[in-house]
C-alpha cells in the first residue's frame, strides 16, 4: 500500500517545505517589500497601510448605496427562504 516513490516523495515535500519556510523568514522583509512594489497584487497585511485602513473605515455610504445594499440582501434572504422551502 505505501510505496516506496510516495514515501520518497512525502519526504522530499517536507524537507523543501521546511527550506523555504526558512528562507523566507530570513529575507521576509525583503520579499515583503517587492510585493509592495508590485502594482495590482493585493497580499492582506502587506500592501495595507494605516491611512489605507482609516480612510476605507472613515468612508460613509450614500443613502442610495445603502438602499441598493439592503434590496440585495433581501433579495438574498428570500431566495434562500424560497430554497429552504422546497428542500423540506
Amino acid at each position: 500500500m505505501l510505496d516506496k516513490n510516495l514515501l520518497f516523495g512525502f519526504a522530499a515535500g517536507c524537507v523543501l517545505g521546511a527550506v523555504g519556510y526558512k528562507f523566507y523568514n530570513e529575507h521576509k522583509d525583503d520579499i515583503d517589500e517587492k510585493i509592495k512594489g508590485l502594482k495590482n497584487f493585493k497580499v492582506p497585511g502587506v500592501n495595507d497601510t494605516k491611512e489605507e485602513k482609516t480612510d476605507e473605515s472613515n468612508e460613509e455610504m450614500t443613502l442610495e448605496e445603502l438602499e441598493a445594499q439592503k434590496e440585495r440582501l433581501e433579495d438574498l434572504i428570500a431566495e434562500m427562504q424560497a430554497n429552504r422551502k422546497d428542500n423540506v
